[in-house]
């Protein structure tokens, strides 16, 4: 109880000192950092899941050739989860002697479960959001369709045995809109409509599927009892087996985010850390006075612990009020991009932010006050300061490391952290090698008769090398850390920029006859439109790898069951496409390269166990091709250009009937021009993909102000690194100047003496800090958030500007009593 009561009087006496404001600002600035990293990173990891789910319209489904039996829409019940049945079936539709192969899909009123359908009065009209299906007697008819049939909203279409009327057309629809070429176009009805179309006979192939949403662990009950009770080939597809277009995005920026947390905790633990050790030098006289009093080793520790466990926790949950405060911003955000109200946020972020918090100050403040219990009692008979043991500044070691590893647990970026641990402690050996070798030659530099003030400044970084090591060392780092997370940023932000530029295509072509190409490409040049790269479109299907046949039962991956049971879009090119890049093998830009052969998207070789030189066979028209495997590429999907998984050797595929395609780009002011198209190529296809981009550009719009919000703590807590600097050797500075300008130095001398120690510390920290940055930056961009990292040489200049200029006006800034303080009250203390 001694211990507990001596705390709080401790901390109540020391709570307006400088040191202690210090602390308490950086950690407030670090909790409010990771919690509010934490809330976001919770309510972006819904945003994924929901975003998914809107690729089949809902959290689960359960596809079946036979209705489910009701046992299965109980249990969901029981669950508590939503449902909604659909069905879809193949037709041929009749318009005068037209035939036209159609996807009827028949829904019921909740419909979709996640996502929303979007749909316009005419062909590419402008898409609207709506929550409505097709009215009993009606039906919505895809873009595809509608050009097909040569049909327009107010029509009347046969299905089967029924007429329905045309009402809507339909833009865009969830659990469909990334899969652009379908083999057959869409036509949507009401459910109640489609028995009375008489096309549901026995023997037909229809599929049944059931929807569910709620909540994710509801969802994984049900998912792991229906797995148990699927009848024979029924299938269960959940949000992990479809591909988002936006995860890319998203995972970037929750790397990001991690990035920025961990920027904020380390820099605060450098302000910590340097605060501390302030604090404990200026308590030395009050240990040693206790200890005279009879108080044991023990009780100081205990003491000193406790007053930095009550700062962590009053500071811990200042910092997660400001969290909540910011979750709230960002959560009014993240509804409007996902178009609904998120769940309230949970209360664990706030406790594992003040956890992260107490750890940082604990391990950054304990080892220089733990040294107080072994000050001696003679300290009070003298005014000199006790050194640190050099095992204190090794205990930082261990400080930084718990702080690295806490993040991690908390996001499972691991290499992340590891990049940005071992990029600082190499930086942190060269700035103390650079440093070191500095002081070397101030003997030299002052032989050559500089000015008194200049050698002063720098005799200074000679005298204090301990002092001086530790300013530079913490200025290097925050420098680092600041310009790492800028080029970060910068990267981040201009890879999306680049995959939603303002000439991203928003227009897919296809079904363009061979004989149609050069007509294509003269009605771009009379439009004076950018005229697009056309690909030949060859449809087949794989069927053997290395001679050995590929059946879909084989795998156990839904997605590659698909893939194994569908045709595949082949092409052919010369050139490799700018949004595509080779990670294995060689394309075949040479001569001699040119031999029959395909290359693989590299997720499909993953899915489907394809290898570097294995054997595909495809079918196509009844005939077999065989080639190897030469190259694996990435590719750029939300690109919204012709991407393949699979391309083909120029000439292999030429004995195969083709049609082509292409995307382009239409401005909104010409784009009745797509009318022309239309009649002058009545047999092409146009598909309108503005409402996806649309969707794709809003969300991570709100996403990049989230990471430009969250930027904002990690230059506070630079600030804080600076100014704690600063502080650290002010009292020195300040006895030193009395001394000088008791002996005859004017107040000139000690500003340029000041001026030549703040440039020399700033700009040798800011130069080798630039370095590293563009260094561990090119690492983090290409090797964790997986993007271009662009080299930039500007930012050498820019840390040397920010070390030498910025430290030396803020130095002068937090040092001014050191010039106007008159040296007789100084010296009188």
């Amino acid at each position: 109880m001694k211990s507990l009561s001596l705390s709080f009087i401790t901390l109540k006496r020391d709570w307006y000192s400088g040191e202690i404001k210090l602390i308490a600002i950086a950690l407030i600035i670090a909790i409010s950092a990771v919690t509010t990293v934490n809330f976001f990173v919770d309510r972006l990891q819904q945003a994924i899941e929901i975003e998914s789910g809107s690729a089949i319209g809902s959290d689960l489904l359960i596809e079946s050739g036979t209705p489910l039996s009701s046992e299965f829409i109980e249990k969901a019940k029981q669950l508590k989860l939503q449902t909604t049945n659909t069905l879809s079936f193949r037709t041929m539709m009749f318009v005068d002697d037209d035939l036209q192969l159609a996807e009827v899909k028949a829904v019921e009123e909740s419909y979709p479960l996640r996502g929303q359908l979007m749909i316009g009065n005419s062909l590419f009209d402008q898409a609207t959001k709506t929550k409505a299906i097709p009215s009993s007697g009606a039906a919505w008819l895809d873009p595809q369709l509608a050009q097909a049939l040569d049909m327009e909203v107010g029509d009347t279409i046969e299905l089967g045995e029924s007429a329905l009327k045309i009402e809507k057309i339909l833009l865009l629809e969830p659990d469909r809109g990334n899969q652009v070429f379908n083999i057959a176009p869409r036509l949507m009805i009401n459910l109640a409509d489609a028995k009375s179309t008489g096309l549901l006979l026995p023997g037909s192939q229809i599929f049944y599927r059931v929807l569910f949403a709620g909540a994710h662990q509801d969802i994984l009950n049900y998912k792991k009892w229906a797995k148990n009770h699927l009848p024979e080939k029924a299938k269960m597809i959940s949000v992990d087996d479809r591909r988002s277009k936006l995860r890319s995005a998203l995972d970037r920026a929750r790397q990001f985010l991690t990035l920025a947390a961990l920027t904020s905790v380390f820099l605060a633990g450098i302000g910590i850390a340097i605060a501390a050790r302030q604090y404990a030098l200026r308590h030395q006289s009050n240990s040693a006075i206790i200890q005279v009093l009879g108080a044991t080793q023990g009780l100081i520790i205990r003491i000193y612990t406790l007053v930095m466990v009550w700062l962590g926790l009053i500071t811990g949950f200042i910092g997660g009020g400001i969290a909540w405060v910011a979750q709230l911003v960002l959560s009014h955000y993240s509804s409007q991009m996902l178009g609904s109200d998120l769940p309230p946020a949970s209360l664990v972020p706030i406790f594992t932010g003040v956890f992260t918090g107490l750890i940082a100050l604990l391990s950054f403040a304990l080892p220089p006050l733990l040294q107080l219990k072994s000050v001696p009692p003679s300290q009070v008979l003298r005014h000199d300061e006790v050194a640190l043991r050099k095992n204190t500044y090794l205990s930082y070691f261990g400080a930084i490391v718990a702080i690295g590893a806490l993040v991690p647990w908390q996001s499972g970026q691991q290499a992340l952290i590891l990049y940005l641990l071992i990029g600082s402690f190499f930086i942190a050996a060269i700035l103390t090698i650079t440093l070191w070798l500095l002081i070397r030659s101030v003997r030299r530099f002052q032989a050559k008769k500089a000015g008194i003030g200049w050698s002063y400044g720098f005799a200074s970084i000679a005298r204090r090398a301990t002092s001086s090591t530790i300013q530079v060392i913490a200025l290097g780092l925050g420098i680092l850390v600041m310009l790492l997370l800028t080029i970060v940023r910068t990267d981040l932000l201009m890879s999306w920029q680049a995959e939603l530029a303002p000439d991203t295509p928003n227009y897919f072509m296809i079904n363009i006859q061979p004989d149609e190409l050069g007509k294509i490409d003269h009605i771009f040049d009379q439009y004076y439109l950018a005229k697009p790269q056309i690909y030949p479109n060859i449809q087949g299907r794989l069927i053997a790898i290395n001679d050995e046949p590929v059946r879909s039962e084989q795998y156990k991956n839904h997605r590659a069951q698909h893939l194994a049971a569908h045709e595949f879009h082949l092409t052919w090119t010369h050139y490799l496409q700018k949004d595509n890049k080779i990670i294995a093998g060689r394309w075949w830009s040479k001569p001699e390269d040119m031999f029959d052969q395909f290359s693989v998207e590299e997720e499909l070789a993953h899915t489907l166990h394809i290898r570097l030189g294995d054997d595909l066979t495809f079918q196509i028209d009844n005939q077999r091709v065989t080639a190897p495997v030469t190259s694996l590429r990435s590719m750029e999907w939300n690109s919204f250009n012709p991407n393949f998984f699979v391309i083909a050797s120029p000439g292999l595929l030429d004995p195969y009937p083709s049609t082509y395609m292409t995307s382009f780009y239409l401005p909104t002011d010409k784009k009745p021009l797509l009318i022309d198209f239309i009649k002058a190529f009545p047999s092409v296809t146009i598909l309108d993909v503005q409402a996806l981009m649309e969707q794709l550009r809003i969300i991570i719009n709100k996403i990049t102000l989230a990471v430009e919000f969250i930027f904002t703590f990690t230059v506070a807590a630079g600030f804080i690194v600076l100014f704690a600097t600063i502080q650290a050797t002010h009292r020195e500075r300040r006895y030193e100047s009395a001394v000088f300008r008791a002996l005859g130095a004017s107040r000139g001398i000690i500003l340029r003496a000041l001026i030549a120690e703040f440039t020399a510390l700033g700009a040798l920290a800011g130069t080798i800090a630039a370095l590293g940055a563009m260094i561990l930056g090119h690492f983090v961009s290409a090797h964790v958030l997986h993007m271009t990292y662009h080299f930039n040489g500007w930012l050498l200049i820019i840390g040397l500007l920010m070390g030498s200029i910025g430290v030396c006006i803020a130095g002068l800034i937090g040092t001014r009593s050191v010039i106007n303080t008159p040296p007789l009250e100084t010296l009188r203390l």
